[in-house]
Order: C-alpha cells, then sequence, then structure tokens
C-alpha cells in the first residue's frame, strides 16, 4: 500500500490509498470524496491516508477486514479497540514490512520485543485514532444503513468510535520532547548573520543560492510565516506601497499554476505582513535580477526558486520545495551545531512572537507612564480614558496576535502567552539567582 497525489486539471491535488495492484483502495477513496474532499486540504487529507493505511496494516497483520465484518453486523468490541489503540501507538515503520507468503511471520512487523517497538508522540497519536475512528464510523454507516438491523448497527459503530477516542496512549514513548522554547534572542541573530551572502561562515558557493538562501531566512526572520505560506508567496504578494512594504498571504488552494504535486498551502488566514524596505528591496532584487535569469521561472508566478547550474532532480527556476528549505537550515546549523542546534524554519515563528510579547509589553509600560503622568496632572478624567483606550489586556493581545499570525481563532494564540511566561520566568528566575550571596563570597573555604 502507499499513499499516492495527483494533480487533476482544475489544479486539485488528489490523494489516493493504492493497494498492492495499484488501484485506489474503494472505500478509502469514498471516505475522501463525501467526507474529506470539501473541507480538508490536500496535504490533511494525505496525513488522514497514511494513518488509515496504518489501521490497514493492523487488519493484514491480524488477518482482518473491519469494514467487512461491520457489514456483517460484528462491530469492533473493546478487546479489538484496545490492540488497535495499541498498534497506533507504535511508529510507522515498526509494521511496514509485508510479509511475502499468507503466513504472517510477526517478526518481519518487528513485534517480537517489547524494547523493539518504537512509539510516536502523544498528539501524534491522538490525531491518528482520531482519523482512524473517523473512517471506521463514516465508512461503517454508509455500509450498514440499509440493513434490517441498521439502528442497533448506527448505536455500536457510535459507541466504538467514542471507545477509540477515549483513553490515553498505550505505552510509553522513547523520544524524548525537547524543549525549544527558551532559545536566546541572540541565537536567532547570529543565524542569519551566518546566513548573510558576505559572511565568513556562509558554508553556500554559488553567489546566487546564497544570496536566495539569505532572502529565505531574513523573510521567516521578520514575518514569522511558516514554511508553506514562504513557499507560497508570488511576485504579486509583495506590496506596492513605497512607504509601507508588506509581504502577504493568501489562501490559494489547488492552484493551476502550481506546478508542485505537494502543493504548499496557508494554514492560516490570509494576512498582509510589514517587512522593512531593505527587505522588500533585495527582494525586488532578486526577482529582477537573479529569477529573471532562469528560463522555467518565466512560467510561473513564485518567488523563490531553484538555482542549479546543471540538471537535478528538477530544472533550475522551478518553484523550491519544502525539503530545499530543510535542506538550507541544516547547513547553515552545520557551521555551530551546539549553538543553532533548535533552529528550525518553524522556530522563526515563536521568535517572531516572542517579539511581539516584547513589544506589547512596552506598549503596556508606555500607557501606565502615560496614565500615571495624566493622574498626577490632576487629569483623572483624562486619565482613565486613556486606559480604557489603548490598554492592551490579554482578549485584546490575542486578538493582536490573531490579525498577525493568520488565526481564525483566538485560542491559537494562547501557546504563545504560554512560553512568553515561561521566559518571564526563567529571566526572573535568573535575576533571584544573582542577588543570592553564598557563603564563599563571603570568603567562606570550609576552613
Amino acid at each position: 500500500m502507499k499513499v499516492a497525489v495527483k494533480k487533476f486539471k482544475s489544479g486539485e491535488r488528489y490523494a489516493f490509498l493504492l493497494g498492492e495492484d495499484g488501484v485506489p483502495d474503494f472505500w478509502v477513496t469514498h471516505f475522501v470524496t463525501q467526507k474529506l474532499r470539501m473541507t480538508k486540504a490536500a496535504t490533511s487529507i494525505e496525513q488522514y491516508l497514511k494513518d488509515i493505511k496504518h489501521l490497514k496494516r493492523w487488519e493484514e497483520i491480524n488477518g482482518r477486514d473491519l469494514l467487512e465484518e461491520i457489514y456483517n453486523g460484528k462491530v469492533p468490541n473493546l478487546d479489538d479497540i484496545n490492540k488497535l489503540k495499541e498498534h497506533c501507538s507504535y511508529q510507522a515503520k515498526v509494521v511496514k514490512d509485508k510479509p511475502v507468503s499468507n503466513v504472517v511471520d510477526m517478526g518481519k512487523f518487528h513485534l517480537s520485543k517489547s524494547q523493539d517497538k518504537p512509539t510516536i508522540g502523544k498528539s501524534q497519536y491522538i490525531s491518528r485514532i482520531a482519523h482512524i475512528a473517523e473512517f471506521l464510523h463514516f465508512i461503517g454507516q454508509e455500509r450498514v444503513k440499509h440493513k434490517p438491523a441498521a439502528e442497533e448497527l448506527l448505536e455500536a459503530l457510535d459507541k466504538m468510535k467514542t471507545r477509540l477516542k477515549s483513553g490515553k496512549p498505550k505505552g510509553k514513548s522513547k523520544k524524548v520532547s525537547l524543549d525549544k522554547s527558551g532559545i536566546p534572542d541572540d541565537v536567532f541573530d547570529d543565524f542569519v548573520e551566518v546566513a548573510k551572502p558576505d559572511s565568513h561562515y556562509n558554508l553556500f558557493k554559488n553567489p546566487v543560492v546564497k544570496f536566495r538562501n539569505y532572502l529565505i531566512v531574513q523573510v521567516l526572520y521578520e514575518t514569522g510565516f511558516r514554511c508553506a505560506e514562504l513557499l507560497a508567496l508570488r511576485i504579486s504578494d509583495i506590496g506596492t506601497d513605497i512607504d509601507n512594504p508588506t509581504l502577504s498571504v493568501v489562501r490559494r488552494h489547488d492552484s493551476k499554476d502550481d506546478p508542485r504535486l505537494k502543493e504548499p498551502t496557508a494554514k492560516t488566514l490570509g494576512r498582509a505582513v510589514s517587512i522593512t524596505k531593505e527587505l522588500r528591496d533585495l527582494l525586488n532584487t532578486y526577482i529582477k535580477v537573479h529569477r529573471a535569469d532562469t528560463k522555467v521561472a518565466k512560467t510561473h508566478p513564485f518567488i523563490f526558486v531553484s538555482h542549479k547550474d546543471k540538471e537535478g532532480h528538477y530544472q533550475s527556476g522551478q518553484p523550491l520545495i519544502q525539503q530545499t528549505i530543510n535542506d538550507v537550515f541544516k547547513s547553515i546549523k552545520g557551521v555551530n551545531p551546539e549553538r543553532f542546534w533548535a533552529i528550525t524554519p518553524h522556530s522563526y515563528r515563536h521568535y517572531f512572537n516572542d517579539q511581539l510579547s516584547d513589544q506589547i509589553d512596552e506598549e503596556r509600560r508606555a500607557v501606565r507612564q502615560e496614565v500615571k503622568r495624566l493622574e498626577q496632572a490632576g487629569l483623572h478624567q483624562a486619565a482613565k480614558q486613556y486606559a480604557d483606550e489603548n490598554k492592551i489586556t490579554k482578549q485584546r493581545e490575542l486578538e493582536i496576535r490573531a490579525e498577525l499570525n493568520g488565526h481564525s481563532s483566538l485560542k491559537s494564540g494562547e501557546i504563545y502567552l504560554k512560553r512568553t511566561a515561561r521566559k518571564q520566568a526563567q529571566r526572573i528566575r535568573q535575576r533571584m539567582q544573582s542577588r543570592m550571596k553564598h557563603k564563599t563570597d563571603e570568603g567562606y573555604h570550609g576552613s
């Protein structure tokens, strides 16, 4: 089994789960068409299919066909559900091999020893279980809705879905979650410095590639864009206001203009984000001088393109893909792995929000100072009015974050409030420690 994506003439990317014979699975395709296609992006659907493929592997290992069983009136019981949950806690590579014969050799699935079964993280587990539960529930309903015992089976399917999604992940994760929230600001700054074309530490040889890579890092540094949003940037997304330059995120799903099979799309709402004039001018230079020097780039509107001296995986001038961005960051991190270990393209989104937190704190201090000044001048009513109009409450801060990050829900910004609180706690603790007096400071050496 494998997940495949096809691009239709309309520009739509459609994901399939193909069987060993290369034919799309009927019920999975029905699920995608009827349940997911109108509301989910192609990348989201692709993840659904990867999770359903994991379910299919469980069926294969155990000689089961859950949809056929449901059709025949046998809905997965609690024991089945617990076994499936355990299976879903394992990484896909644990069960990726397919037996050659009809006799299942459990060794081929690396399931002989508990310690040999690496598990996935909690969030991925919850997502995988939810996708599988949604698939079994929806198709199960489709298959039994006209049967005489439909009412009883539909009730059993509801119970199955609830049981699947309840409880905690089985097993313990072998992966250690490393906290990257405390990366000092100067580490982000140093990373940008290394990426500059004239940096002594820049390892890229081609001067055009050096320039392009620096712009990629600088855009992420200034805007906090997601990587997919950067990859989807078009020339027309550069604002035309000379005094107030911007870069815009525009939602364009299933674009005919995008030759990439895996189309980068905006996860959040569209928005225009301010950038420096220097970055705007550098982007225009890249487009007019270097991008224009490639033939293929003239066939599409995307800003960032490949620059190759010889034919490779894709021709020079093609819009960049995610792997290229990852490779750029990996190369820059290689300059100082110990210092840059936590830097990723997405970490600049968190950096952007940390900077936003600092700026909001400054605004709050300025408002308090002005209110205090007005009160000391005896202008109490003016002070109250000024505070009411300019005070940045938690609600207002979340609204500001939603506007700048493109969040459709204010709750999406709460994670950045927690990260900010954690950093503030660390700073306060460090100041506390700096004031502590140790006996060694007073000349005590244990003698």
